[in-house]
């Protein structure tokens, strides 16, 4: 399953060097994870989904004013939690590629969750 997010690489995003600061790459890969999410998954939030593990790999640079475009790939769903891979790219190359771990967590409870079967069908 994937879903593909325009955006442009804001003045505020970038450093000394005019580029993207690495620290911001994380924030753009939230902000696609959780449209996609919003998109794609029933009762969106019944649910908390804290982060528990998150790579990132850097390809190329970003500038500000630049055109760059977000999709997410579910590699995996397991009986509490789910990996998605999401690819930042501009229509020339692939900026920064980043894998997720997100628990399920019932937030009344505060513990962990399993997956529910409508989640799983809408991720897989």
């Amino acid at each position: 399953m994937a879903g593909d997010y325009e955006f442009v690489a804001g003045t505020l995003d970038t450093g000394d060097g005019g580029h993207v600061d690495n620290a911001v790459y994380p924030k753009y890969v939230a902000t696609v994870r959780e449209r996609f999410l919003r998109e794609t998954v029933p009762r969106f939030e019944a649910y908390e989904r804290p982060v528990v593990r998150l790579e990132v790999d850097y390809h190329a640079e970003l500038f500000a004013g630049e055109t760059f475009y977000g999709e997410v790939e579910v590699l995996d769903v397991g009986t509490t939690s789910f990996t998605t891979e999401i690819t930042l790219s501009t229509e020339d190359e692939t900026i920064t590629t980043a894998k997720t771990v997100q628990v399920l967590v019932d937030p009344d409870a505060d513990e962990p969750t399993p997956v529910p079967d409508d989640w799983r069908a809408a991720l897989t």
